[in-house]
């Protein structure tokens, strides 16, 4: 069976230099307008999460909030370890291959650079990364759990152009 997922990196969270601990780095106002512009393009498009996880970093957590709060029908984040920075490609592989085998319909992970970037690029069959994600984009993928076959770039959308 193919299944979508979809990688929203966090929005534009406070910078990292003026923050004491990186972890704690909240949205700006423009990372909670650009949340609000995802989720509407994503009502207009009718693109809704069966499962919506996310890193446990607050800039991560208050755009999946947000992102559900302004979606309607939109299910309740899931905090994961494995999304948070730094977590080894191979170990966030293992967590996400765990969560496909009981997600039916669209997984959606709100999570990092370069992490993000290195989890696609190794999900299309990529050891070195060949995608770059920015703040706030949508990027979708399609593959087959119980095959080894590269998954599929659907789309990669910045937000930018949602409009």
């Amino acid at each position: 069976m193919i299944q979508q997922i979809f990688f929203l990196r966090h929005a534009t969270a406070e910078d990292r230099l003026l923050a004491p601990v990186d972890a704690d780095r909240a949205l700006i106002d423009k990372g909670h307008r650009q949340t609000r512009a995802v989720a509407r393009f994503c009502q207009r498009q009718t693109l809704l999460p069966a499962r919506l996880l996310c890193s446990p970093l607050v800039r991560a957590l208050e755009t999946a909030v947000q992102f559900c709060d302004e979606l309607p029908d939109c299910p309740r984040p899931q905090v994961v370890d494995w999304l948070k920075i730094d977590t080894p490609t191979v170990q966030a592989l293992a967590g996400l291959r765990n969560q496909l085998a009981t997600t039916d319909g669209p997984l959606w992970l709100v999570g990092h650079e370069p992490d993000l970037s290195l989890l696609i690029s190794r999900l299309l069959g990529s050891e070195q990364p060949i995608v770059r994600i920015k703040k706030a984009s949508l990027t979708c993928l399609e593959l087959e759990p119980a095959s080894s076959a590269p998954g599929r770039l659907l789309w990669s959308i910045p937000c930018a152009l949602m409009g």
